[in-house]
């Protein structure tokens, strides 16, 4: 069976999904290919497998040999870690699963120059994951540090001239939302949650499942600055 994977990181790259699903479809009519299925993950980081649930399903299918060939768009889209990344390729290889990465057009996983590049540019996208990380700290730490908030403010917060102060209301549905989760909500439920209980999003719409993961994923002890009740 030849499949596709698709990762998306960000509810701002819902249209990535439907571009690379093209890419795909074009790799595959110019090279006489058809996809039997695809395997999308959506709003999860390349860094770690172990959130990925299509990810591993399709790895799963993989020791259960029933697949021959993986396509994705770019190596970045399989992981951005060098660990899992050489992890993965070792599977594949045991299983006799071939790997196909259109962008960086590298060989198959078959021979020895595909492995080569796989684990060169593995260690290149890892070490941008982190150096990228460590930019938005110090970003992070300049912002808390000088009292001020730039860019769009929060949920849970209004922005006061430079400063951020709590909004109660947003912060009751806040914590209504992290107590849903902890229950084992899944981020559609708790938009649907939302929308019935007539609660919008900081900008006044309904809500999706990817505000709801992007909500989540904000540390608001970290995003700083003044969250005094004014």
């Amino acid at each position: 069976m030849i499949v596709g994977y698709i990762r998306v990181s960000t509810d701002k790259q819902d249209n990535s999904i439907h571009t690379q699903k093209d890419m795909l479809r074009s790799y595959c009519k110019i090279h006489g290919l058809e996809i039997d299925d695809f395997f999308i993950d959506y709003g999860i980081s390349g860094k770690e497998t172990t959130k990925r649930t299509k990810y591993n399903e399709l790895m799963e299918l993989v020791v259960g040999g029933k697949i021959t060939t993986i396509i994705t768009t770019s190596l970045s889209r399989w992981s951005r870690n060098t660990l899992d990344l050489l992890n993965s390729i070792d599977i594949l290889k045991k299983n006799e699963t071939d790997l196909v990465v259109i962008k960086e057009n590298i060989p198959s996983l078959k021979t020895p120059m595909g492995m080569f590049f796989c684990e060169i540019l593995g260690s290149v996208y890892s070490l941008e994951r982190r150096l990228t990380s460590e930019r938005t700290k110090d970003i992070i730490h300049n912002k808390k540090k000088n009292s001020k908030v730039y860019g769009k403010t929060p949920y849970g917060f209004d922005k006061v001239g430079n400063e951020l102060v709590k909004n109660d209301n947003e912060m009751k549905v806040l914590r209504k939302i992290n107590k849903l989760r902890s229950k084992g909500n899944s981020y559609h439920k708790i938009s649907e949650f939302l929308n019935r209980n007539n609660h919008k999003t900081k900008m006044g719409k309904k809500w999706s499942r990817e505000n709801v993961y992007s909500l989540l994923k904000i540390d608001r002890n970290t995003i700083g600055l003044t969250t005094s009740n004014g």
